[in-house]
């Protein structure tokens, strides 16, 4: 699969509170518009398999947030808050019109805090599998696995093949932890170390890889990892979860996706059963989609995750209830 705008998409740059945002944008011109956010380290491609299918019945826009594939570094300027006011310029700028909005992991939050801060220009939110209430601060740092992750990542980068050498991943039903198979380690970073070496600041793309990880691989190569070291120290996390997620009047999806807890590393993944069941109780147009399927919903399973989207698409007022 290439990494490019497929057919009917073309790339665009924004400046946005002086800040430069990337963005593709393509579907069908003068439909209902959808703005795309991926997750944390994921460029706008993650969405690649979606794109075909929403610009049938949509415009659709993907963004790559502040620090992320083509849009601006803004190291020491990294917040929920701060990429959620890039959203709403974003929407304000470019759209010019209300949006559905839908935000993938850490992108939900954005898009949550952005429906919030700017109602009228929000027709819906979908919020794909976000860390609710897991990535507030201090709980962050002292119940989730992915805190450590966080640090690990920021300690390794740039060294992206050592970082996958040393990769853990705790398995349900396990004390242990899952490591990469010696062998996949080896391959792989010889695969990144020749790639850097050949074209150096440049993006690490492995077309053989499976999609899910060549964005991951290719994402970590080209992020300011500031943004995720904004996440191990607290900085990040600037938005009460509770607060805005009750402000939201328009109608919301929250898609819930695989995790568990672990007996010494706490959540794994972004929500647990209090987190989704806290989330119904202060949403007051929200619909709950549990999908056995991975974190990143929209790769791994894209057809659930567009039949999902029309869904809320297909309960959203043309005009925002402000």
């Amino acid at each position: 699969m290439k990494l490019t705008p497929p057919p009917g998409f073309e790339d665009g740059d924004v400046i946005v509170d002086g800040v430069r945002l990337h963005y593709v944008r393509g579907g069908t011109p003068g439909a209902p518009p959808i703005v795309l956010v991926p997750g944390q380290s994921m460029p706008w491609q993650s969405y690649l398999k979606v794109l075909p299918r929403l610009g049938s019945s949509f415009e659709v826009y993907a963004v790559d947030v502040r620090g992320h594939g083509r849009s601006e570094h803004t190291p020491g300027r990294y917040s929920f808050g701060r990429c959620a006011d890039d959203l709403v310029g974003f929407l304000r700028q470019v759209v010019g019109r209300a949006a559905v909005v839908s935000g993938n992991s850490s992108g939900g939050i954005i898009a949550m805090t952005a429906a919030a801060r700017a109602p009228e220009l929000v027709r819906a939110v979908h919020l794909e599998d976000p860390p609710l209430f897991s990535s507030e601060w201090p709980r962050m740092r002292d119940d989730t696995w992915v805190h450590g992750f966080f640090l690990e990542v920021v300690r390794h980068h740039p060294d992206i093949a050592t970082f996958f050498s040393t990769l853990k991943v705790p398995q349900k039903g396990r004390v242990r932890l899952m490591t990469m198979p010696r062998a996949v380690t080896w391959f792989l970073g010889g695969a990144i170390r020749r790639r850097q070496a050949r074209a150096p600041g440049q993006p690490v793309d492995i077309a053989w890889l499976p999609l899910h990880l060549r964005l991951f691989v290719r994402g970590l190569s080209e992020y300011d990892v500031d943004f995720t070291a904004a996440c191990t120290d607290g900085r990040m996390c600037d938005v009460d979860h509770g607060a805005t997620l009750a402000a939201l009047t328009c109608p919301i999806t929250l898609m819930v996706a695989w995790s568990f807890r672990h007996e010494t590393l706490g959540l794994v993944g972004a929500m647990d059963d209090g987190d989704v069941e806290r989330a119904r109780q202060l949403g007051r147009n929200l619909v709950v989609e549990r999908l056995a399927a991975p974190h990143v919903v929209h790769i791994a399973n894209p057809a659930g995750w567009v039949r999902s989207v029309e869904a809320l698409a297909a309960r959203a007022p043309t005009t925002p209830h402000v």
